[in-house]
């Protein structure tokens, strides 16, 4: 039951993020858009369009996207192992194993930027 309700739940996250993902890159294309008019009008409307995207913190919404992403992924990861655990504790140790290695990786690259600020290893 813990295993299947994990996977939903992964895969839920998952499939929210890409329809979210998908939502916000219809929002930014209609403010990438060039309007018609004189520049004047069209510097006006696309200064409109960012003062709205700012307001309804479109840029928070992108930049959850991958944290919803690596939760889905972390989620799924605890389902695996999981349910490894109970056909062959062998395999459920190399995956164990990977899995912590890819989270080891995921923070240090994430924890490097605080300490060197010239990494390019930056997540929102």
């Amino acid at each position: 039951v813990w295993v299947n309700a994990l996977w939903f739940t992964s895969l839920a996250l998952s499939l929210t993020t890409a329809l979210i993902a998908v939502l916000t890159k219809q929002w930014i294309h209609q403010y990438m858009s060039v309007p018609s008019g004189t520049p004047r009008d069209r510097s006006r409307i696309r200064q409109f369009r960012y003062n709205c995207l700012k307001h309804w913190r479109v840029p928070v919404i992108v930049g959850l996207l991958p944290v919803l992403m690596h939760l889905a992924l972390r989620i799924f990861f605890s389902g695996l192992v999981i349910y490894l655990r109970s056909l062959n504790y062998a395999m459920s140790y190399v995956v164990t194993t990977i899995a912590v290695m890819a989270f080891i990786v995921y923070f240090g690259t994430n924890l490097i930027p605080w300490f060197r600020p010239e990494c390019p290893y930056k997540t929102p």
